[in-house]
């Protein structure tokens, strides 16, 4: 039976696609924990949940920031496919580990994902600096040779967390575009579209296991739709080198308070 609590989901959910679609992301890390401490939902029903209402919001905010030219198609493929490896190779492990390790081991990996993004934060800094002007325009990369498996990699990890947690596995995917030097805006767009790989694997998983309640999924993802919807074009407002300045030390911060609470909870 529907808690009258649980009505209120819908406006979580859009405020939490209208957030992960600006940020880039499905929602998956906050999901979780708003269905679990806000509304009591049991773990393993919010993880499914959660799994499947990132397909949604991951989608239309997909769709949205490819209408505005922000998804590089090619090398989110490359991160697709590894996150598709992932998330099958995460979802046999998760039975193998304690749900608390597997909560500790995920803020572990979220810190250790600020890594390559905080130093290639630094380098474009210091290339601003020195007179080296950033590339913002919306254009795609060309991924060779080592590169596509360094790509492959991060989609890889991406995928673990998924299969693993049941989140959506932003950290890697996020930081591993920027690292190979995508503005970020298009990092934004592009990890929304790599993620769509991530959960429709993890929904297939978790459909097998039973674990989908379809009463929760329609409502938090209908509100977590509309907002993904509307989160590009609040981006469009932006310029493009006011957000490149802020973009990572917002995901950084967050990224700190979720990998923290969860190692020390």
């Amino acid at each position: 039976m529907l808690d009258i609590s649980q009505l209120f989901i819908p406006l979580f959910g859009f405020l939490i696609g209208l957030l992960v679609s600006t940020m880039g992301g499905g929602g998956g890390g906050l999901y979780v924990p708003v269905l679990t401490l806000v509304f009591g939902i049991p773990t393993q029903v919010a993880v499914a949940t959660s799994l499947a209402s990132v397909l949604p919001t991951t989608a239309v905010g997909a769709f949205s920031h490819y209408r505005e030219g922000n998804v590089d198609i090619r090398t989110g493929l490359i991160l697709g496919v590894g996150g598709i490896v992932g998330t099958l190779i995460g979802a046999y492990l998760a039975n193998m580990i304690p749900s608390i390790l597997l909560r500790r081991l995920l803020g572990v990996f979220t810190l250790l994902m600020l890594i390559p993004m905080v130093r290639s934060f630094w380098k474009r800094n210091k290339n601003s600096k020195t007179g080296k002007e950033e590339n913002n325009e919306k254009e795609p990369i060309i991924l060779t040779g080592p590169r596509r498996i360094i790509a492959s990699l991060f989609g890889v990890a991406s995928g673990l967390l998924a299969g693993i947690f049941g989140i959506s596995g932003t950290p890697p995917v996020s930081a591993g575009l920027y690292s190979l030097g995508l503005p970020a805006m298009m990092v934004v767009g592009t990890t929304v579209f790599v993620l769509i790989f991530n959960s429709l694997t993890g929904m297939g998983g978790y459909f097998l296991l039973g674990k989908l309640d379809l009463t929760l999924i329609l409502l938090l993802a209908g509100g977590a739709a509309v907002g993904a919807f509307l989160g590009p074009k609040l981006l469009r407002k932006i310029d493009p080198q006011t957000f490149e300045k802020i973009y990572i030390p917002v995901l950084v911060t967050i990224s700190l308070v979720l990998g923290g609470a969860m190692i020390l909870a």
